[in-house]
């Protein structure tokens, strides 16, 4: 009998060691800004965040800002992205415009969205071969918009691919020349480059979503989540105690957590993604 209890006093020890080595995160670099509206980050490590009046600046990896710029009219920003590293896009609802910077952050295209082609433009992201996927609310239609050619070039009406649909997009992105939409307590749906539907995942970002190789990573719940969206198979990791995130970015060597007012920046190897 001693001999058995001795035995599980030991299991629940390795047990509640392995739990706290999975809720270990190690040091990190912090970027304090009170008014932090939109973040991104580059593959090279480069995070660029936005305020609300659109004013987008851009820090190294030490959290040392490099960088920043004040559009001539001022207005928030809807969508950044600065994954594809050459260019950062950037997009405002309000004003219906977008703009592409390269990675010192100096415009090399922006405009108004044209109004003859798209006339209520609610999402935008950048896609291949000079093309701006746009989610037009007046016709809830998909549109690949030609900025180079000022042209549409494909149209998908969204409301009949997604049947049913609130079409209440929040996010939209497209990675390895799939698109996918995050739309409010449905799940995040993968559409081909063609704008057809190819599954839905079972995933509910609380605010943004990120990719790192097959997967993507959010918070939803106050846990990360990482899904593998070809497979399906899901893990999940415990925040920080001291830090309530509600975004995350991931790449080979840093995770990114980030609140309406902080910025962490951690080394990989030192959490429990380790391993991703």
């Amino acid at each position: 009998m001693k001999l058995r209890l001795l035995i599980l006093s030991l299991l629940l020890l390795l047990g509640q060691n392995s739990f706290s080595q999975e809720k270990d995160w190690g040091d990190y670099k912090e970027i304090n800004f009170p008014r932090i509206d939109k973040v991104s980050m580059d593959n090279q490590g480069f995070i660029f965040l936005t305020d609300p009046e659109g004013n987008l600046y851009q820090y190294s990896k030490s959290g040392n800002v490099i960088n920043n710029f004040s559009p001539h009219r001022q207005g928030r920003v809807s969508q950044l992205e600065a994954a594809w590293t050459i260019n950062i896009f950037t997009f405002s609802s309000d004003l219906q415009e977008y703009r592409i910077l390269d990675r010192f952050i100096n415009p090399v295209a922006e405009n108004r969205i044209p109004l003859n082609l798209i006339i209520l433009a609610k999402v935008a992201t950048i896609g291949n071969n000079n093309i701006i996927w746009v989610f037009d609310e007046a016709d809830l239609s998909l549109k690949q918009f030609d900025y180079m050619r000022n042209e549409v070039v494909q149209h998908q009406p969204l409301n009949l691919i997604l049947d049913r649909s609130s079409l209440e997009i929040t996010d939209i992105r497209e990675y390895q020349n799939l698109l996918f939409l995050n739309i409010k307590n449905e799940g995040i749906f993968i559409l081909d480059n063609q704008g057809n539907l190819i599954k839905k995942l079972k995933a509910y970002p609380a605010k943004n979503f990120g990719f790192w190789k097959n997967t993507i990573n959010f918070i939803e719940k106050e846990e990360i989540t990482s899904l593998d969206f070809q497979s399906e198979k899901q893990e999940t990791f415990p925040l920080p105690d001291d830090f309530k995130a509600f975004g995350i970015f991931v790449n080979q060597q840093l995770v990114l957590l980030f609140d309406s007012s902080k910025i962490r920046i951690y080394q990989k190897q030192n959490t429990p993604l380790k391993g991703k």
